[in-house]
């Protein structure tokens, strides 16, 4: 919230002739604040999305296109930009990069105390690892090996183990294809790093505790989490023996992965002040705003420049394993319902990992209910 006031004001520090009104909603209730607005036809000027709901505004022609988009587009990682992108043109700009992939919080003490010297560097080791670092008692698992089990990350990982094999999971008509030797191997690996190599299990999903929570009152060995994780580490935790490291990749290809497009900021179609709420999204997104935005929120840029200034990195030493394969991001693709295509496949992955079902009925499943939904919304 202070880095959007600070933003404001150094804006009309410059264009004293411009008010800007900013109001902030719970997240609970913004989405269908957000919707109500467009349907109502008075919408905000300028309004802060999420980038996985902008091709459902920007398709229906209600959000202004951003000038230069070509010009734009290079400074960006791929990744953050798909949300936003539609025909060629921006329609926004995302201020992060929304990276839930490629990094894993460890605890250094717990690996050196199972002869584990450092992270590991191949899947087979980490899943070597998992084994030796997860802790039993009677009543289940006591310390996870490596947990992994969340809403964003069973669906993360899975499509990040198909890219990984050289494979897709996009068919045509904006239908997912899971029937697919890569999407099957993938989903395999992961339900039986439950079912076979027990290092995790379910006990905890859905739970109001975020796995991160768990790992830093010590019940997991290695968490695979995004790097926001990190400063409820140091902020809640106070928490200093642990270190955000690379997870390898699923084979000996780089760790690719697929990535939603983060938090930006869009401007309305019909907006009597649209030429000024653009010209604000192109002031926040200069180089300097966007370097004291995320140095600010936590957050990985999603700008190319920002991103390797070194002043970013000083100032998030933790940071280095996500910037380091921000070129290997994919955007996730066209998914119409978020929530609904998360959900899909963490109810399948569950009932697999628990047994009541087939990795290959399941996919089926993932599939067709993915489909039919893809289909709803068109």
């Amino acid at each position: 919230m202070n880095a959007y006031k600070d933003l404001i004001a150094a804006y009309q520090a410059k264009h004293p002739e411009v008010e800007i009104d900013y109001q902030s909603f719970p997240y609970d209730v913004y989405p269908q604040k957000l919707k109500a607005s467009f349907i109502a036809k008075n919408p905000p000027d300028i309004a802060e999305m999420f980038g996985t709901w902008v091709p459902v505004y920007s398709t229906n022609g209600l959000l202004a296109e951003i000038p230069d988009g070509e010009r734009l587009r290079d400074g960006y990682y791929k990744a953050p930009l798909g949300g936003y992108s539609l025909n060629g043109k921006l329609y926004g700009l995302p201020l992060e990069f929304n990276i839930e992939n490629g990094g894993m919080l460890i605890h250094p003490k717990m690996l050196k105390e199972k002869g584990i010297e450092g992270p590991p560097s191949t899947w087979e080791e980490l899943v070597e690892s998992a084994r030796k670092l997860t802790v039993r008692d009677g009543k289940g698992i006591k310390v996870k090996g490596f947990d992994f089990v969340s809403g964003d990350n069973i669906t993360f990982t899975f499509l990040s183990m198909i890219l990984q094999q050289n494979g897709k999971y996009w068919g045509e008509n904006d239908h997912v294809n899971f029937r697919t030797p890569e999407a099957k191997k993938a989903m395999q690996a992961l339900v039986s790093l439950i079912k076979d190599d027990k290092v995790a299990d379910l006990t905890t999903f859905g739970g109001e505790l975020d796995i991160s929570d768990y790992f830093f009152q010590g019940s997991s060995a290695m968490t695979y989490r995004g790097p926001w994780s990190i400063a409820a580490g140091l902020n809640t935790y106070k928490a200093e023996d642990f270190e955000y490291v690379p997870v390898p990749s699923f084979t000996a290809n780089p760790p690719s992965y697929a990535a939603e497009s983060g938090w930006g900021l869009v401007a309305s179609q019909k907006s009597k002040q649209r030429k000024a709420a653009v010209d604000f999204i192109e002031f926040v997104s200069s180089n300097e705003n966007l370097l004291q935005w995320n140095l600010s929120t936590f957050t990985v840029p999603a700008k190319k420049e920002v991103a390797e200034n070194p002043e970013f990195l000083k100032a998030n030493p933790f940071m280095k394993t996500s910037l380091d394969i921000l070129t290997l991001g994919e955007w996730i693709g066209p998914i119409t319902d978020r929530d609904y295509f998360f959900k899909v496949i963490n109810d399948h992955f569950q009932l697999m990992a628990s047994g009541q079902e087939t990795v290959e009925a399941g996919l089926r499943g993932i599939e067709k209910s993915i489909n039919d939904n893809q289909d709803q919304h068109k």
